[in-house]
């Protein structure tokens, strides 16, 4: 009786450690098996077909386009990197997609990067400077797909110039920037990606410039400048920093408050500093600055009038220093 009553507390043990407590366990997703694979064709709609300076026309152009891919399952879960591409011929835009699962695209186009961005063992670096990897991606053929390697950059202004042999955050060139979520391929497909011009206009102009030249400086941008005796107004396209996280530069009403500041370099050696101003530039805005340089021996002064036309309208700012104390003198050393 003993040994029945023993075996019987342990089954109701072993009763109670499974049947009796319910183990409950992560539900697993499914992933398809041998899943259906389909090619894709990527194309572009949006801002970017107002691109005058090179034409879509064209196959092959010296335009750079950086793409970066990623995937989910399409039951759910995070965006993870599963290809990357950059090219200068959209006939090789074709990607690999399979079922089951759904797709991201990030793409930015560089007007002339194969000529403005700077070239390391003939790769090209910012903006598609590649992460977890020291290659130097040139124009590809077809799209490398990769789990961990991806582009860190190319939603950013960072661009290594190759005149220049510098890195700004606002440089000197015309960029368009698009995405597109959520992306579920099916036989034939196509994804459209819309883009946007995410840069802002800058012209000035010189008025009383009889001697030197203005050194024109935006922050983080390269400098430009006014040369007397020349024409005496200049204009340049710089693409935005996009540093705020919280507010998309592709978005219409986006603008960057920034810094400019403007030297008169007289040519007796002289340098006069003129303005150092916050202005708003707005995206896909030209912003005309006019520039009133005074030389007496009260005062150097400078006004500056900013109005945006087309690329867009915007508001007036004037700002008048031309009565304030004489800005001194620095001698060139």
């Amino acid at each position: 009786m003993r040994i029945l009553f023993s075996i019987l507390s342990v089954l109701l043990f072993l009763y109670s450690c499974s049947g009796g407590n319910s183990i409950i366990e992560e539900p697993t997703v499914e992933k398809p098996t041998n899943p259906k694979e389909y090619i894709v064709s990527l194309g572009f709609s949006g801002e970017i077909t107002n691109i005058e300076e090179s034409p879509l026309s064209r196959a092959v152009t010296n335009d750079l386009y950086g793409i970066q891919v990623y995937s989910k399952p399409s039951s759910g879960g995070e965006y993870k990197p599963y290809a990357y591409g950059l090219f200068d011929d959209k006939a090789n835009m074709n990607i690999k997609l399979l079922e089951g699962y759904k797709y991201k695209f990030e793409c930015t186009m560089a007007v002339n990067g194969k000529n403005r961005i700077k070239k390391i063992n003939n790769g090209y670096v910012t903006p598609f400077v590649l992460e977890n990897s020291s290659a130097y991606p040139s124009a590809m053929l077809n799209f490398i797909y990769s789990t961990s390697i991806k582009y860190s950059q190319i939603q950013y202004g960072n661009t290594y110039l190759e005149q220049e042999n510098k890195i700004f955050s606002r440089p000197n060139i015309d960029r368009y920037y698009g995405e597109y979520l959520d992306y579920v391929p099916t036989d034939g497909g196509s994804v459209s990606i819309k883009m946007k011009r995410v840069v802002f206009g800058a012209k000035f102009i010189a008025e009383g410039l009889i001697d030197g030249q203005l050194d024109i400086t935006i922050d983080d941008a390269p400098t430009i400048s006014i040369i007397s005796g020349t024409a005496y107004e200049v204009r340049e396209i710089f693409t935005f920093a996009n540093g705020n996280y919280n507010y998309k530069w592709t978005q219409d009403d986006y603008y960057e408050i920034i810094p400019v500041s403007i030297l008169w370099k007289k040519t007796d050696g002289a340098i006069i500093p003129l303005v150092s101003q916050d202005i708003t530039f707005k995206r896909n805005k030209l912003t005309t600055i006019t520039v009133k340089v005074k030389d007496n021996s009260i005062n150097n002064g400078v006004d500056v009038s900013q109005e945006n036309t087309p690329m867009g309208d915007g508001g007036n700012i004037t700002i008048d220093t031309s009565n304030g104390t004489d800005t001194g003198v620095t001698p060139n050393s």
